[in-house]
């Protein structure tokens, strides 16, 4: 599937709303909750730097806000609903706002049910099957959309920059024209704090060549909400970091996530994900030594 995405995608600014969105179908003159009122109801807001969404129950409604929530995460959500609809379930957004100290509001539909994480015990063999099949399902379709072919880049969906989402306190940086520009980029992290840096032995181990596909980034557990048992079914959240990147990049990033030989990883992440092993190891080295993803 082809559709060049970038040109079409919401215009950043202060405040938008997506009167289209099913928050405003019942009524038009609906709306959003003011960043005041948010504010108003958050325990924890300039404490942590992620503050606790707020839910608003009577509204199906959910706001995530703060210092490090960005209006690339709405896009994001926007994007996914418009190119494929219900086939990758992922909450529907119905606007932002950006206040006057710079906290982004992200306002978005209230997804019901337990994380992933936290309910798997208690999942039976056939719902865990029928969830590892649904996430296969989602994955080759999310991975079947292709860049222009004379647009190709790894960046955001609106070329913006990735790293500064992707690795904790790194520098921002991207869009890159090429795998391996930011395969160079990413093998470099680890040095930026050192005063020499030295060649690096296994920067060729990260491959140059292969695919850039879209990619959600952070496909771990507790960023997948289960809403129904009878049948399985999930819902995909935390889309703040999606974008473009190397074809081993949603391999890696999902194991990196999870321990290593548990029933999650040996029977489920490389099963509705194409193993890349190959490179898991010179990755997580290099994710590492930088800090963390």
């Amino acid at each position: 599937m082809l559709r060049n995405i970038s040109g079409n995608l919401p215009e950043e600014g202060k405040a938008l709303d997506f009167t289209e969105s099913s928050f405003f179908a019942t009524n038009s003159e609906r709306c959003l909750p003011t960043t005041a009122e948010v504010r108003a109801l958050s325990k924890d807001i300039g404490i942590v730097p992620k503050p606790v969404p707020i839910k608003y129950e009577d509204l199906g409604l959910i706001v995530k806000f703060g210092p490090h929530t960005t209006i690339t995460e709405a896009v994001n959500l926007w994007m996914i609903k418009k190119v494929f609809g219900d086939d990758i379930p992922a909450p529907e957004v119905f606007g932002w706002r950006v206040d006057d100290k710079g906290y982004v509001f992200i306002y978005m539909e209230l997804i019901k049910g337990p994380r992933l994480g936290d309910c798997w015990d208690q999942l039976s063999v056939v719902e865990k099957g029928v969830l590892k099949d649904q996430l296969s399902r989602i994955m080759e379709r999310l991975r079947s959309l292709a860049q222009d072919p004379s647009d190709k880049f790894i960046g955001s969906i609106d070329h913006g920059h990735l790293l500064d989402y992707v690795f904790i306190d790194q520098p921002k940086t991207g869009p890159f024209p090429s795998i391996k520009t930011f395969n160079d980029r990413f093998a470099l992290l680890h040095q930026l704090r050192f005063k020499h840096r030295y060649d690096d032995p296994n920067r060729c181990l990260l491959p140059d060549s292969g695919e850039i596909k879209l990619t959600h980034c952070d496909l771990n557990r507790h960023n997948m909400i289960v809403t129904s048992t009878s049948p399985a079914r999930l819902v995909i959240i935390d889309w703040e970091q999606a974008g473009w990147y190397p074809d081993y990049w949603e391999y890696c990033k999902a194991l990196y996530t999870c321990f290593m030989g548990t029933e999650w990883h040996i029977d489920y992440v490389d099963k509705f994900l194409q193993p890349r092993t190959d490179v898991y190891e010179v990755f997580s080295d290099y994710t590492m030594a930088m800090g963390a993803v």
